[in-house]
């Protein structure tokens, strides 16, 4: 007998497992399927029109593509029509007596019927000889009825011909077809007549036992019944759909990371970039698509502002396409854009694609900066309010102006929505209308930076290019102020996290390494399944887009190169003409000269003080330097001097009369820690 004490009940006694009657089943029992469960599967019901034909820019492709095509394939067999009748005449005859030869065997009751009755008739095995003979005699007689009667239906067609007075093109025709027909019975099985134009079949169509083989090659799974398909297989767009739900323990993630062992396995055989695999709906399960063919060798569509258009900065803008091909856009306005890649990937060229597309739109106003020094921006220039090359001391330095004007327009923009009634702002934000009004000073502002881990590493100003951009980053897009960052050093210093963290959207082509890719597309991105790393040298332009749809993106960016990209310009130029919006040189705003926030700091300190109030610091900084720190309080002063290295921490004072309070200031061994030797105070002065 099994008891068991319950001693955590005020009534404790033993209890007799084995005379507790049995229980009832513990699984509820199955559901059954209402009206609502079928309502909510039409929301699962597939298009009737495939995506890739929705689109006017597919279908342009598309015909494009067939146009091209067929032409390329009619001149590719006519240069080769001699080759091909030689072929035909020497195969014509083999075929017309093989045709001849096996019909009257067919006929006769088979070549394997007479074999057997010599064989038979060789060993005077009569028995079996007649056997086979009254096969053959009960066969080849029906049959030779069949030959006579074809022989007459022909006999007849020829006679109808003869009567009809058919033309001789008919004739001909005729017996080009049945030459064909001959010759193409008479050809060897490994020697086709024509020649291929292409190679041969390149994709793989997906079975359930081709995708069970594929993934019990990663090593995952031990038998085909571990993986269950939640959806049958599929066509998507140019390739083929699995849905896959992973043996248990197994994640999504794990077998993204043996992308290359699933594409090289027997089963598949397949280039990297034709098998792509992204989560599916939990982490257990993930979806296998397989292209028809190799994603870097299909032609990408033309950038649809190429040639024609105006841009809207408040409506998404053409970006690029998925691996099915399908266009995506992005919606520049209220979001900053970090781009990430190692170098050689497409990186200048997707910051360079976003401006164009901002150019395009003549309310806003450009900023182009190029740190590389190569000049990949400027064609930009005639339509940039900034443009700035290099990373000289002069070029930082007039960054860095420009940066810190670009922060009081922020305070300024703030201070002009906070004035506007709420029937006109009811958002606290830029509105297209808002735009439009040149006289509020509204605008978009996009800014573009290229190689910006040049100025957050910055020997002398990177503290303060990191407090700028932070602050920015955080407030600039609600008030039509956009950055656009791009760096092939994604690392905590190259790209700090205050930046990256508060990105709207983040853009990762090829990195190398696990922390590369989530310092660009966010923490534990990695670990979820979504891979730079799996991007090779050949997918120039392909990265992840994380922020700027409801789940991170294979995207292929347009590509528009240096000289295209120049008439761009040229059309840019003139919508803005049109618009009076074009940047001229009384637009340059005055600089806001260099300053050195911990020395001025230290200059404002009196002697005998050991601790400051962040709300005492401010107004001595506004009364040192007004035209920098006139606009300052508390919450800014705080981040600029965590951007400098020293963090304002709880101070407690005492007041007249005895009280105490407590508020965030700095403390001056703080301040003389990161201060060069010839400027800190002695402690204790």
């Amino acid at each position: 007998m099994t008891t068991i004490p319950f001693d955590e009940f005020d009534d404790a006694e033993s209890y007799d497992l084995d005379a507790l009657p049995a229980g009832g089943p513990v699984d509820p029992p199955d559901r059954k399927v209402t009206f609502g469960d079928l309502v909510s599967r039409t929301d699962q019901r597939r298009p009737i029109v495939p995506a890739s034909l929705r689109s006017t820019d597919q279908r342009r492709a598309l015909s494009r593509w067939a146009a091209a095509y067929g032409l390329h394939t009619a001149a590719y067999h006519l240069t080769r029509s001699p080759k091909y009748a030689a072929k035909v005449a020497a195969y014509a005859p083999r075929g017309a007596w093989r045709a001849g030869s096996s019909t009257f065997w067919w006929a006769a009751g088979g070549k394997h019927n007479w074999q057997g009755r010599q064989s038979a008739a060789n060993t005077e095995d009569w028995h079996l000889w007649q056997s086979m003979n009254r096969v053959r005699a009960k066969e080849s007689g029906a049959r030779w009825w069949v030959v006579g009667a074809g022989l007459v239906l022909l006999l007849a067609l020829v006679v109808a011909a003869v009567v009809a007075d058919m033309p001789p093109v008919g004739w001909y025709a005729v017996l080009v077809a049945l030459v064909l027909l001959a010759a193409r019975h008479g050809r060897p099985g490994d020697k086709p007549i024509l020649d291929r134009v292409t190679p041969g079949r390149a994709y793989r169509k997906l079975t359930a036992e081709v995708v069970r083989a594929a993934l019990l090659a990663t090593g995952y799974g031990k038998e085909p019944g571990d993986f269950q398909f939640p959806r049958e297989i599929h066509r998507d767009g140019p390739g083929y759909s699995a849905l896959v739900d992973l043996p248990a323990g197994v994640t999504a993630a794990m077998v993204m990371d043996k992308r290359a062992q699933l594409a090289g396995s027997p089963a598949l055989r397949l280039p990297v970039d034709q098998v792509w695999l992204k989560p599916g709906k939990h982490a257990g399960q993930v979806e296998i698509w397989v292209s028809d063919v190799p994603v870097s060798h299909t032609a990408q569509p033309k950038w649809p502002l190429l040639k024609a258009g105006k841009a809207d900065l408040f409506k998404p803008l053409p970006f690029g396409t998925n691996e099915r091909g399908a266009p995506l856009a992005l919606l520049l306005m209220f979001t900053n854009l970090v781009i990430g890649a190692i170098p050689r990937m497409g990186k200048t060229f997707v910051l360079r694609l976003a401006l164009l597309a901002a150019a395009l739109d003549p309310r806003a106003e450009i900023w182009a900066v190029d740190l590389k020094g190569t000049g990949d921006l400027g064609m930009l220039q005639p339509v940039a309010t900034e443009y700035i090359v290099g990373d000289d001391e002069e070029e930082m330095t007039a960054l860095l102006g420009a940066l810190r004007d670009l922060s009081r327009e922020l305070r300024r923009r703030a201070k002009v929505i906070r004035g506007l009634p709420r029937d006109v702002c009811p958002e606290s934000k830029v509105t297209p209308e808002l735009a439009a009004n040149r006289s509020l000073g509204l605008h978009p502002i996009v800014v573009g930076i290229d190689e910006c881990q040049v100025m957050f590493t910055h020997p002398k100003y990177g503290d303060e290019f990191e407090a700028l951009c932070t602050d920015l980053i955080k407030r600039g897009p609600a008030l039509g102020i956009m950055l656009l960052l791009a760096t092939q050093r994604p690392d905590a210093k190259s790209l700090p996290t205050g930046i990256s963290g508060n990105a709207g959207a983040r853009f990762c082509l090829r990195v190398m390494g696990q922390s590369e890719n989530d310092m660009v597309l966010g923490t534990s991105m990695y670990k979820n399944g979504y891979r730079a790393t799996q991007f090779t040298a050949a997918d120039k332009g392909m990265g992840l887009l994380v922020g700027a749809y409801d789940d991170p993106t294979m995207v292929r960016t347009y590509y528009v190169d240096a000289p295209t990209a120049e008439r761009v310009v040229e059309r840019a130029l003139e919508l803005r003409q049109r618009a009076g919006t074009l940047p001229t040189a009384d637009q340059q705003r005055e600089r806001v000269p260099a300053y050195n926030l911990l020395a001025d700091v230290r200059a404002v300190w009196v002697d005998g003080e050991t601790a400051l109030w962040s709300e005492l610091i401010v107004p001595r900084l506004a009364q040192l330097r007004p035209d920098i720190y006139g606009q300052w309080d508390v919450k800014t002063f705080g981040a600029a001097m965590k951007a400098a290295g020293v963090a304002t921490v709880s101070i407690h004072r005492k007041l007249d009369g005895g009280k105490g309070s407590t508020k965030y200031g700095v403390k001056l061994d703080a301040l003389a820690a990161v201060l060069p030797a010839d400027q800190r105070p002695a402690i204790g002065d």
